[in-house]
């Protein structure tokens, strides 16, 4: 039981699935990979959304040789090289109007440092955000809160008063195990999937914004005072 409202001061973005539509890019890459390694199995794709490098090769992939090891990770550092970055339809109106209020913005992503910097040379994200957390940030990668506490204590916010939007089931679980209110993006996982893990669910950012915002985040504590 709340006894005060919490109010909402800062929106954090994960990236992949949310700003930027290439998750059936990396898909298709880790299921090429996995059959190339023969660690496929059924559902391997949703498992490994919003998984760090990091964390595929200490799961997935932690049964391949060391040499194979190296020449996946080339692979994948060669593909990342060439890849574009669709964005998700309405964000590009949502960040310069979220930038406009007093409302701090942070990323969260599983990406690496390297692949932000292309990202944001492409579309400009360093003008929105006041903290962009990369996978070079942290120790333990999503489903870890480390990457969201940290981008909230960067921020100078409380977990209560943060929002997340997120795609994956490790991030949403992230998220939530922070503190966080969690508005799930239906990019990766149908709305039905995401329904039950998330406070709400949108399919794009079309017809999302401030205000709306404020209400996933409202509405989120008002459930919980029951």
């Amino acid at each position: 039981m709340k006894n005060s409202k919490l109010d909402l001061k800062a929106i954090i973005f994960d990236m992949d699935g949310v700003l930027i539509n290439t998750e059936p890019q990396y898909e298709n890459f880790w299921r090429t990979a996995a059959k190339k390694y023969n660690v496929y199995f059924e559902g391997f794709e949703k498992q490994i959304r919003g998984m760090t490098v990091k964390k595929l090769f200490e799961g997935q992939f932690r049964d391949i040789g060391n040499l194979e090891k190296e020449n996946l990770l080339k692979e994948f550092k060669a593909f990342e090289d060439q890849m574009y970055f669709p964005e998700i339809p309405g964000i590009a109106t949502l960040l310069p109007h979220l930038k406009e209020s007093k409302i701090k913005l942070g990323l969260v992503t599983s990406s690496d440092l390297e692949k932000l910097t292309r990202v944001i040379t492409q579309k400009n994200l360093d003008l929105y955000f006041d903290v962009m957390i990369t996978a070079n940030d942290v120790v333990d990668g999503k489903p870890s809160p480390e990457c969201y506490l940290k981008a909230a204590d960067k921020l100078g916010v409380e977990p209560v008063n943060c929002i997340v939007f997120e795609d994956s089931f490790a991030g949403i679980s992230a998220a939530r195990s922070a503190g966080m209110v969690v508005v799930g993006v239906s990019s990766s996982h149908s709305r039905s999937e995401l329904v039950s893990e998330c406070n709400n669910v949108v399919e794009d950012f079309q017809r999302i914004g401030l205000k709306e915002i404020i209400d996933f985040h409202e509405s989120a504590e008002l459930e919980s005072k029951v």
